[in-house]
C-alpha cells in the first residue's frame, strides 16, 4: 500500500551540524526563562525534554491514523507502515536489522522482560555480571533473579579515584559459571564510557552472552551493534 503522512516542520539544512541555538529551537521547553536566564536540564536520566517534531508527529498519528495493527482497514495500515518505519530507522541507527528491533514501554521493563525470558535457561548456582557504575534499570532485573531462580549476581568494582571499571576485577567475576554479563555502556551518575566490545570478548570467552545498557550513551556517541558484538541491547527513544 502507498501512504502519504503529514510532514513535520523540518530541520535547517544549511549546515551539517546544527548550531546550539538551532538545537535549542527545537525544543518548546527550552523557550522558558528563570531569573532572566534561559533554562537548562540536567534531570536526563530520569527523562528529557521533547523536541516539537515529536510531540507534532504523534498528534498526526493519534488525530489520524489511530489504530490497532495487522488489520485490513487503512488506518490499521497505515499504522503497521509507521511502525515498520520506525523499526528500520532505528535499525539504521543501531547498526542492526529491522527483524532485530523491539520496543516496549521504557528500558527497565523491557530488560525485566528480557531477565525472565533468560531465566528458563538459568539454574541455580549460574552467574550474572553487573558492575559498580551500573544503573538501577540494569540491577534490580538480575538481583530479582536471585530470589526466582537461585542465580547469583557479581558486582566488578570501579577505581574510585578515576570513576573507571576496574578491568582487573573485571576479569576475575567472569568464571565458567557465568551465564550473563550485564554492562553499562556510559555511566549516568559519572559519565564513564566502558569499553563494551572488550567485554564482550570476555563474556563470549566463557560462553556467555553479553547485555548492554545503552540509555547514557546513545544520545552522545554512536552504536554500532555489529562492531561491539553485543546480544542484547536497550536504550530510550
Amino acid at each position: 500500500m502507498s501512504l502519504v503522512l503529514q510532514k513535520t516542520r523540518a530541520l535547517p539544512s544549511h549546515s551539517p551540524v546544527m548550531s546550539t541555538v538551532e538545537i535549542r529551537q527545537q525544543f518548546p521547553a527550552l523557550a522558558r526563562v528563570h531569573n532572566g536566564h534561559s533554562v537548562a536540564y540536567f534531570d536526563g536520566p530520569g527523562g528529557t525534554q521533547v523536541p516539537r517534531m515529536v510531540v507534532e508527529a504523534m498528534n498526526d498519528y493519534l488525530f489520524h491514523h489511530n489504530a490497532n495493527t495487522h488489520w485490513a482497514y487503512p488506518t490499521s495500515e497505515e499504522t503497521d507502515v509507521i511502525i515498520d518505519s520506525a523499526r528500520n530507522v532505528l535499525a539504521d541507527f543501531l547498526n542492526a536489522t529491522p527483524a532485530e528491533i523491539v520496543f516496549g514501554a521504557n528500558m527497565t521493563t523491557l530488560t525485566f522482560h528480557l531477565a525472565r525470558a533468560l531465566a528458563r535457561d538459568f539454574a541455580r548456582g549460574d552467574e550474572i555480571v553487573i558492575t559498580e557504575l551500573d544503573h538501577h534499570a540494569n540491577i534490580a532485573p538480575w538481583r530479582r533473579l536471585e530470589k526466582e531462580c537461585g542465580v547469583t549476581v557479581c558486582i566488578a568494582k570501579m577505581i574510585p579515584k578515576t570513576g573507571e571499571l576496574d578491568w582487573e576485577d573485571f576479569s576475575q567475576q567472569i568464571t565458567r559459571h557465568t551465564k550473563l554479563v550485564a554492562i553499562g555502556a556510559a555511566s549516568n551518575a559519572l559519565g564513564t564510557i566502558n569499553d563494551v566490545r572488550r567485554a564482550g570478548e570476555m563474556a563470549h570467552a566463557v560462553g556467555a552472552k553479553i547485555f548492554v545498557d545503552a540509555v547514557h550513551y546513545a544520545p552522545h556517541g554512536l552504536i554500532d551493534v555489529r562492531e561491539w558484538n553485543c546480544d542484547f541491547l536497550a536504550c530510550s527513544a
